[in-house]
């Protein structure tokens, strides 16, 4: 069976124009009538503005998988049209690394992922000098950052919109001079040529945090490793092979950074009460009851694992509820931060995972941050929930 017409060009060009001219003389103008009226606005205190925006990205966000879009960005060949980045190549574990190992070993054997070379880009602050061989200074601080999209989308690019969370971080953090962004393998599921299931991006991020301990020579309890949204997911994950895993010469991070993550694909709590319920109307994904969350996103990442896995799997779903609660899943995790949008359909996922890594002896702090939704510190235009939350984040980050 054939794929749509409108993967096909012109038809993918023709949709794109219709899209954009249905978004942009129909759907703005009747919004924009719509919300003039505080009692229609999905929460009373979001201006026409931020409603229209989360109303747009809701009906566009299909868009890419629909008409298969290039979710990445090339590399650049040179640092040249770079501004304040530097890109640098990881190299992947080897099949006797000591890192490549415990589940991620298993799960790439079943699905048949194998490590992999990938790109990263060097964020700098601004007027801050850098040696040649980017070597870490003594005592200096970093983070590296895994960026969202589904597992199937996005970039660290320092260009792609998820870039606004490190350069957000180097614009409030004292002590943050540079963050790494590690632009893992991307997944796809059909229509699309199936590609990079699980374990695939987090053997990349595994690779990425061995360059910043073992090249560029950052002591591990100096590193912050953050994710927003997937890539939230791909940081619990990395933290919890490194916990798990008596890995020589790379123990676990000093800190761990969760924004807006999803760690919950088998979508388990669905009840009246449930984020994913009383949110539906708040945030920018699909309000059909019928649509199953992320189903394009888990259906790519998982690939030919077992869909029960989801439900149970801990690097897949820390905050599934058929987790027993009473499993120490957490022991050992370093100091975390948690900040989530109260208005987002996936807040359960970081309330659980706060209260399960609080049961398990680790220190958390929560930012619960009011009215805003998922992801909301890419969003350059969701002020000023996302400059007061990068705040309190980059205080946390420089604290002792």
């Amino acid at each position: 069976m054939g794929l749509p017409l409108w993967r096909y060009q012109p038809f993918k060009g023709l949709y794109l124009v219709y899209i954009t001219l249905l978004t942009l003389f129909f759907r703005v103008p009747i919004w924009f009538l719509w919300f003039l009226l505080r009692t229609n606005r999905p929460r009373r205190s979001w201006s026409i503005s931020r409603c229209i925006r989360v109303m747009a990205y809701r009906e566009l966000t299909a868009v890419p998988v629909k008409l298969g879009l290039n979710a990445s960005r090339p590399v650049p060949r040179s640092d040249a049209k770079l501004k304040n980045a530097r890109v640098v190549w990881i190299e992947g574990l080897t099949e006797k690394s000591a890192a490549f190992c415990g589940e991620i070993r298993r799960a790439a054997e079943y699905t048949g992922v194998k490590p992999a070379r990938v790109p990263a880009y060097w964020f700098f602050r601004r007027g801050v000098s850098i040696s040649e061989d980017l070597r870490a200074k003594v005592g200096e601080k970093t983070v590296l950052h895994i960026h969202g999209g589904a597992f199937h989308l996005g970039s660290a690019h320092p260009d792609a919109s998820t870039a606004n969370i490190a350069h957000g971080l180097l614009a409030f953090s004292e002590r943050i001079e540079r963050v790494l962004a590690v632009d893992y393998r991307l997944s796809a599921a059909k229509p699309d040529p199936p590609a990079n299931p699980y374990p695939a991006a987090i053997l990349d991020c595994i690779a990425a945090y061995r360059y910043l301990v073992n090249e560029a020579g950052f002591a591990p309890q100096n590193i912050t490793v953050a994710g927003d949204s997937a890539g939230g997911n791909l940081a619990f994950a990395l933290v919890r092979h490194l916990v798990e895993n008596a890995v020589p010469g790379l123990p676990r991070p000093g800190r761990l950074l969760s924004l807006s993550s999803w760690l919950d694909l088998s979508t388990s709590r669905t009840t009246p009460g449930s984020s994913l319920v009383d949110n539906a109307a708040t945030d920018i994904f699909s309000t059909s009851p019928t649509a199953r969350f992320g189903g394009y996103a888990v259906e790519a990442y998982m690939g030919p694992l077992d869909r029960g896995e989801a439900k149970t799997n801990r690097y897949l779903s820390p905050s599934s509820m058929y987790i027993d609660p009473m499993e120490p899943i957490y022991r050992g995790f370093p100091r975390t931060f948690i900040s989530a949008g109260d208005a987002e359909k996936i807040l359960d996922d970081s309330t659980v995972a706060m209260g399960r890594l609080k049961e398990n002896g680790a220190d958390v702090t929560v930012d619960i941050v009011p009215d805003a939704i998922h992801d909301f510190m890419v969003f350059a235009w969701h002020e000023p929930e996302r400059t007061a939350a990068l705040k309190r984040v980059c205080k946390w980050l420089d604290s002792p």
